[in-house]
């Protein structure tokens, strides 16, 4: 019907229709090869459509059209001197890049410009930090109230000041000592003393497991080792086992740097046959610097056998390790003790030196790869 005959029978005129009388003929899966001939009786037939035409609108054509917003004079200048990525990606975009980065990694990226700088105090890109942090150790809730009694709903600062236990690479304590060699003169090799050199290494997850080993092959060598859990799983030298903060009697109050550390119980050769035993060890988690956590001072290490008594450190053996002037003798081997093997409760006073943190990217460029040719003791700060 036209327009004028909608008008006559008493109805408003809408908006423009088409209507498409016959049909849309439908190939079936067999009318290939009579693409051009006469429909077959199982052709299918639609009913008539109609097609709704809307009106033109002004502002269609902005579509899909990029204006520029008008900026002043002063917001111009200022975004000439910006480098290219800063143009390309706003603010927002840079926050999300951020947020999915290593907290390294942000501290790198925060040295390069102001910008940077200035975002990377940003308190999201530290609280998802800090829950991943702690996330094996307590649930997201604890870790939000802590942030709020202890460090006023600072991240940031929660970050920095509270310690963690690294999982982004090894710990590892590099311990010699002089040992007797062979006085020969009748051969061209007399060597009187030897320098004697071994490590010790640590990787802990976020889980509360953590391996370790005691070699004498460097870091770079060890840790494809550690890097791998399958292949770390496979060493017959390996420790494996589990890490909490350690209670000490006399003292109200957890104290979060203070870990011990229970390996799985091992069996061992003894007089009267197979005994099983297990390593316990005590250390003090503390750092050098503002969010490190990159050092494990040794308080205690201990073999004992099963259904022994535990000899926990006592609170004296805890205050001694704040002492620099106790850690540098025993990194010197001082206080060693003999090893008494045939003990039920084994104390081990050897190899008792400090940790030092050594992220995956640093193992192989590391001063503790340098043998005693080049370096005879290593002592941390």
């Amino acid at each position: 019907l036209t327009t004028p005959q909608w008008c006559a029978r008493g109805r408003t005129p809408r908006a423009p229709r088409m209507v498409v009388y016959g049909g849309i003929h439908l190939l079936a899966e067999d009318d290939d090869d009579d693409l051009f001939g006469q429909r077959k009786s199982t052709d299918r037939v639609t009913a008539p459509t109609s097609v709704y035409l809307p009106p033109r609108r002004a502002w269609f054509s902005m579509y899909n059209q990029r204006v520029t917003v008008p900026v002043s004079p002063a917001e111009a200048a200022r975004r000439r001197k910006l480098g290219l990525i800063h143009r390309a990606l706003s603010d927002d975009v840079m926050l999300e890049i951020f947020k999915r980065m290593s907290p390294v990694a942000v501290a790198r990226a925060a040295c390069s410009c102001r910008p940077w700088r200035l975002l990377a105090t940003h308190e999201d890109i530290w609280e998802r930090a800090a829950l991943d942090a702690w996330s094996g150790r307590e649930p997201p809730e604890v870790t939000a109230r802590v942030c709020r009694d202890r460090y006023h709903n600072s991240w940031r600062r929660m970050f920095l000041d509270r310690v963690r236990m690294r999982t982004e690479g090894l710990y590892v304590s590099r311990n010699t000592y002089i040992k007797a060699g062979m006085t020969d003169l009748t051969t061209e090799n007399v060597n009187p003393v030897h320098m004697v050199c071994y490590y010790r290494y640590f990787r802990f997850f976020g889980a509360g497991e953590f391996y370790c080993k005691t070699s004498p092959h460097k870091l770079e060598s060890v840790a494809k080792t550690f890097r791998d859990r399958r292949v770390s799983a496979v060493d017959p030298n390996m420790y494996y086992g589990w890490y909490s903060i350690a209670d000490v009697d006399g003292e109200e109050g957890p104290d979060e740097s203070r870990l011990h550390l229970e390996c799985a119980p091992v069996e061992r050769l003894t007089g009267d046959g197979r005994a099983s035993s297990s390593l316990h060890m005590w250390l003090r988690l503390r750092s050098t610097h503002p969010g490190g956590s990159n050092r494990l001072d040794f308080v205690k290490l201990a073999s004992v056998d099963e259904a022994e008594p535990v000899p926990a450190p006592t609170v004296e053996e805890w205050r001694e390790i704040d002492d620099p002037e106790m850690a540098y003798r025993r990194s010197c081997g001082i206080n060693v003790r003999r090893y008494v093997g045939h003990a039920r409760v084994r104390e081990l006073s050897r190899g008792l030196n400090t940790m030092v943190f050594v992220p995956w990217e640093d193992v192989h460029d590391h001063v503790l790869n340098q043998g005693t040719d080049k370096m005879d003791f290593f002592v941390t700060g």
